[in-house]
């Protein structure tokens, strides 16, 4: 154990910096293909909505490894978790620079076994050391990591394509993800040590299922997840890729659109994880999926004419709303599930993540292939924001 709570309250800091590093590299490397999609795909000769297959299959296989996370993180500790998915991310990164179709499927599930393990592990780590009364905000801090990482692909991988290749970016990335694994080690050890029990599997690989399916407040969680899942991750996936074929803008320009919405992101998460430890969860859930389905509205309207101010408001809507559910939702999950059971309940709600994640994109990318537009894919979304406000309406904190 780690001692006092004291000496684990002080450990925090640095459990927020392993965490919050580890979870945006992966998310950066699952964007690379998103971002330069427009000079990937042709090359490897794959139509635009192999975006959507990509992202699915990254998802999916994020959903089979957050499985298996409860049993990794008792065995092997969260922080050794973190750097297997610095590892595993650097690999995927090394196999989409092959330019081949097998090179970028591989390059999906890599990068989806790495990004599955993220929030379980860090969940596991962080509840043990935060007091209740930060619970939220620690979290929604933590969970910036994915407008951090995203940010810095839309800046950072347009640059390094267009200045060295795609094929040289996504190397000189994946060398990054190794040294990241390494600098980790130092805390490795002090870290891990409070959570090396079998106290995260229970079940084994049930537990996760077990957590969601008994029904009540975690049930609704998981399904509101779910959906705003669907919208979260199909913006990411499809925004450039959008701005590119339909708006005719430069891959340069749709990046950078991607990245203020991001950018708002950071800022959103950290006062919303502030009003939520102060107004019942529930309802700052509900606040959000109102304004995101009005932003998939506006986007129904987006073309050659659109203004590119206009543009970058509604991407920093969807920044501010529809990626700043997910520290409120981990932190509701930890608190629910109590001591001992953290990295089985949050598995669990993350599994209702990555089904969301696969399917959001999935079903935009057919509906882009089949409309030759996306309104009908933006209406959807706008469906699936609005649809958990008819079962959030009860407050998630009202039982367990």
């Amino acid at each position: 154990m780690t001692g006092t709570p004291e000496a684990e309250t002080a450990l925090l800091r640095p459990a927020i910096g392993v965490t919050l590093g580890a979870q945006a590299l992966v998310v950066l490397s699952s964007l690379v293909l998103p971002v330069t999609a427009a000079l990937v795909l042709p090359a490897i000769g794959l139509p635009k909505a192999a975006v959507g297959w990509y992202a699915s299959l990254l998802f999916g296989a994020g959903a089979v490894s957050t499985l298996v996370t409860p049993q990794l993180v008792a065995a092997l500790g969260p922080v050794r978790v973190h750097q297997a998915m610095l590892a595993s991310a650097a690999a995927g990164l090394l196999a989409l620079a092959l330019a081949h179709p097998l090179g970028l499927a591989v390059s999906a599930l890599l990068v989806g076994m790495a990004y599955g393990p993220a929030n379980p592990a860090s969940s596991a780590l962080l509840s043990r050391l935060s007091p209740p009364r930060l619970r939220n905000r620690v979290f929604s801090i933590k969970q910036v990591a994915v407008p951090v990482g995203g940010a810095s692909a839309g800046v950072l991988v347009p640059l390094l394509a267009g200045g060295f290749g795609w094929q040289a970016a996504c190397l000189g990335l994946s060398l990054l993800l190794a040294l990241a694994a390494l600098a980790v080690q130092p805390w490795r050890w002090r870290l891990d040590a409070g959570s090396l029990a079998p106290g995260g599997g229970g079940a084994g690989l049930l537990a996760p299922f077990a957590a969601v399916l008994r029904g009540g407040p975690t049930m609704r969680l998981g399904l509101a997840s779910l959906c705003y899942a669907c919208v979260q991750f199909t913006f990411s996936a499809f925004l450039a890729t959008v701005l590119v074929t339909v708006a005719g803008w430069s891959i340069a320009a749709a990046g950078l659109a991607l990245t203020i919405g991001l950018l708002v992101s950071i800022a959103a998460r950290l006062l919303l994880g502030w009003v939520a430890d102060r107004v019942a969860p529930a309802v700052v859930l509900c606040g959000l999926g109102a304004v995101v389905g009005l932003a998939c509205l506006a986007c129904t309207g987006l073309g050659p004419a659109t203004p590119v101010w206009l543009v970058w408001l509604v991407s920093g809507v969807f920044g501010f709303a529809a990626f700043g559910w997910n520290g409120i939702c981990l932190a509701e999950t930890a608190r629910l599930a109590g001591p001992g059971k953290v990295a089985a309940a949050t598995s669990g709600v993350m599994m209702m993540i990555y089904i969301g994640a696969c399917l959001g994109p999935a079903l935009f990318g057919a509906l882009l292939s089949g409309t030759g537009g996306p309104v009908a894919g933006f209406l959807m979304l706008a469906g699936l924001a609005l649809a958990p406000l008819a079962w959030l309406r009860i407050p998630v904190a009202a039982g367990k």
